[in-house]
């Protein structure tokens, strides 16, 4: 299946769109990112976009989340090469009106390849928040710009590291993801009790990210653990499992729960609200925008559940 920057969306356009013309948009800004990103390092692996440019679903307002892989399994690259060429891509990136990301965040930095798979960091809550950051970015809610086969080698790494069977079969329990089940819920709790925290004096923004947390953020997760459910039923061995998981996340969270239903109407409405944030923010949340996340939420609810087939486990997440 092609990635979504090089074909046409996988969900019914003349119900959404304002999202049909995110997705061309975001498709022309990819290109742009891949011509920037083309000259790189042999050690940079892959270099991958996240959030609304990932989901085709970016705005001219909408933050350019770019994250570049360093391959240190082999090679060794110093701290302050990674940082170098990071630099370099963003220089080129503020050329095309891209705000450079905060100091200190997920995409202030390079990721690692021996960080993300490091088999004694499993398990660890404590671990380094940021390369938690970067694994659970590249993997929920990524494609690739540069590299392609880099980054399915990636995703394949990471997810035979949160593989597990030893427990599974003890338990009897389905499948080899029960702990990136786990760990998918432990980010999910995180974001949403942060969430209810950030910019208290700054009622406008807070609203606009408790939004986004209840309706792009709530598909996002709700899409990846419908694949994870939808994959552990195939009772396949775990190669097999990996790939199948692999091929999923090549639609989009949208794609995924809402390719043929008309809650994509709620979920055009909502974007079209936060896209208009972006440009001219108010503090109160129309009826019309809190309409829609009950049925957007409804919705995701009544697609767990269809695809679970009666398991319910999915539901824990609400």
């Amino acid at each position: 299946m092609q990635r979504p920057a090089f074909r046409q969306p996988h969900f019914a356009v003349q119900d959404a769109p304002d999202l049909a013309d995110a997705w061309h948009a975001s498709a022309s800004r990819l290109a742009q990112l891949a011509d920037i990103t083309k000259e790189l390092p042999d050690w940079v692996a892959c270099a991958a976009v996240s959030g609304s440019l990932a989901r085709m679903e970016s705005h001219p307002k909408s933050d350019v989340d770019l994250l570049l892989v360093v391959d240190d399994r082999q090679t060794t690259v110093t701290d302050d090469q990674a940082a170098d060429v990071h630099n370099d891509v963003w220089n080129r990136l503020e050329k095309i009106g891209a705000v450079r990301p905060k100091a200190g965040g997920i995409f202030s930095c390079c990721a690692r390849w021996k960080d993300l798979v490091e088999l004694s960091s499993r398990g660890r809550i404590d671990e380094d928040i940021v390369t938690f950051g970067h694994r659970i970015q590249l993997l929920l809610d990524s494609q690739p710009v540069r590299h392609n086969n880099c980054f399915i080698e990636l995703q394949r790494d990471i997810l035979q590291w949160y593989s597990e069977v030893r427990l599974a079969a003890a338990f009897g329990e389905t499948g080899p993801f029960h702990w990136l089940w786990q760990d998918v819920q432990r980010y999910w709790r995180s974001l949403r009790a942060r969430t209810c925290w950030l910019y208290p004096d700054d009622e406008a923004r807070s609203v606009t990210l408790n939004v986004k947390l209840r309706s792009s953020r709530l598909m996002l997760i709700f899409a990846f653990l419908k694949s994870l459910q939808e994959v552990q039923q195939t009772a396949q061995p775990l190669p097999q499992q990996i790939d199948y998981t692999i091929a999923l996340l090549h639609e989009t969270p949208v794609e995924r729960l809402f390719g043929q239903s008309n809650v994509l109407t709620h979920w055009n409405l909502i974007w079209s609200w936060l896209r208009d944030q972006s440009v001219a923010p108010v503090a109160a949340v129309p009826a019309e925008v809190l309409s829609g996340l009950r049925e957007l939420a409804i919705g995701v609810q009544e697609s767990i559940v269809e695809e679970s087939s009666g398991d319910q486990s999915l539901m824990w997440i609400l």
